[in-house]
């Protein structure tokens, strides 16, 4: 499961090489607005149902019991719907810290993207990659404190008991979503739009830092598609193949001189190496992203 962010910038959108944003643009036209969080549109994609409906149908499986099932219903259901929506509310109010705006959120099986937009530069958009997986130090200590309260102790093996299971598996996903979001250095996620703002920051070249991009995501992303695999988990199976079409995709960009019309890099591509402009627009995934 991944979180991030879809950042529109403030300039026209290139007219070549745009797939990550009609992609983006499609995950929407697939999805539904069922309300409004401070004014914020909440879109769900039309296949989120589907996956909380096949994980519960998953956790029923023998051996596992009738509590195993009902426990992923509960924990992949509205607490990771609320999980992820606080996630991507992170990286909403740091955009309007950093004076940029908000236009909508989007929950998908693979996670949640926040659609939005600032002018700012990489140090602005370091702010708002950073904020959505901080969200999950609060989030944690909030399930912390109601595991204590309920078993006495703070003890993530599970015991049976499904109020504290409840709670244990809740610390354990918020643990996996920020440590996956904040140091998966791979893109499209948390991680890989903070390494890359890092690396703008440091003077790095745009079209060296994309290269390096691809690189660390196509590392990472077969790494992912393994884990899944070895596990059994087909959503980190889909996680990883993400990253992987989006390393090709910035890798086709890369080979062919055209890094100015990825999103991420588009303003940094198109001054000297080493100077640092702002950023025209960004794809995000997850923790997010994931």
């Amino acid at each position: 499961m991944s979180s991030g962010y879809q950042s529109r910038g403030e300039t026209p959108p290139p007219t070549n090489g745009n797939e990550g944003r009609s992609f983006y643009k499609s995950l929407m036209d697939g999805s539904v607005e069922v309300g409004t969080l401070f004014g914020v549109p909440i879109c769900i994609h039309n296949l989120f149902p589907l996956f909380i409906v096949v994980t519960t149908i998953i956790g029923f499986i023998p051996p596992a019991s009738t509590e195993s099932g009902l426990l992923n219903f509960v924990v992949l259901g509205p607490i990771l719907f609320t999980t992820v929506l606080i996630h991507e509310g992170g990286h909403c109010w740091a955009t309007k810290l950093v004076g940029g705006d908000v236009h909508k959120i989007l929950l998908w099986p693979l996670g949640g993207l926040a659609y939005v937009g600032h002018s700012g530069d990489a140090a602005d958009d370091l702010k708002v990659s950073i904020a959505g997986p901080l969200t999950h130090i609060p989030q944690c200590l909030f399930w912390v404190i109601a595991l204590a309260m309920g078993a006495g102790s703070v003890n993530l093996t599970y015991t049976g008991d499904f109020a504290t299971d409840m709670c244990r598996a809740a610390v354990i996903m918020n643990i996996q979503l920020a440590l996956f979001n904040l140091f998966v250095p791979a893109f499209p996620l948390d991680g890989g739009r903070i390494f890359a703002d890092s690396m703008l920051l440091c003077g790095v070249p745009a079209v060296r830092a994309a290269g390096i991009m691809v690189g660390t995501s196509t590392v990472f992303g077969i790494a992912i598609v393994a884990l899944g695999f070895y596990f059994g988990q087909f959503i980190t199976i889909f996680v990883g193949g993400w990253v992987l079409t989006q390393a090709v995709d910035l890798g086709k960009l890369v080979k062919s001189g055209m890094v100015h019309e990825h999103p991420l890099f588009a303003k940094y591509a198109n001054v000297g190496d080493g100077e640092r402009g702002g950023i025209a627009g960004a794809l995000g995934g997850s923790s997010g992203r994931v």
